[in-house]
């Protein structure tokens, strides 16, 4: 996720991360990812409001198999998912986190609503939507996770638990 944030937090967050490479690296990644992934999880509700509905029917009908719209929201809105990863080895590695569809019919129904298609599906604009709504929130809850994690991390360390390994 490409965000723009207002200085303050963009230093916040700098020394937060100075902090974490005081630690251990092996729980610096397992508190930094944990953090990322509580963080991306509150942007599912709002990835759900900006996807439009399907899975409602539109044409003929039999008689008495009227859903409302608001009743049926479809398969794809029922499909957000998060996920965060740490790639890299623990001396050097990068957390991220994503907000998306699962994989398959309901990851390739997304791909056209964003971007149209040429049968006739205008483009959406999901995405766009999802970052004007997410982004300065996820912001500053990203540095209030990173700040509780740390200190789970400092306790974790301090209490002698999970140490380095030496081979």
């Amino acid at each position: 996720m490409l965000l723009k944030w207002e200085n303050n937090i963009e230093q916040e967050i700098e020394a937060l991360m100075g902090r974490y490479a005081a630690l251990p690296r092996h729980i610096a990644k397992k508190h930094l990812q944990a953090a990322m992934k509580r963080t991306m999880k509150d942007g599912i509700p709002v990835l759900r409001s900006v996807t439009p509905p399907l899975g409602v029917r539109r044409g003929r009908r039999r008689r008495g198999s009227f859903v409302p719209q608001n009743k049926s929201t479809g398969e794809l809105r029922r499909s957000v998912t998060t996920k965060s990863k740490y790639i890299g080895r623990n001396a050097d590695g990068v957390v991220y986190g994503v907000v998306g569809y699962k994989a398959g019919l309901n990851s390739r129904k997304a791909i056209w609503l964003e971007y149209g298609t040429r049968r006739g599906i205008r483009p959406q604009q999901m995405i766009s939507r999802f970052l004007q709504q997410y982004a300065g929130p996820s912001l500053t809850r990203l540095k209030s996770e990173m700040a509780s994690a740390l200190e789970k991390a400092a306790n974790e360390v301090a209490a002698g638990k999970n140490p380095t390994r030496t081979f």
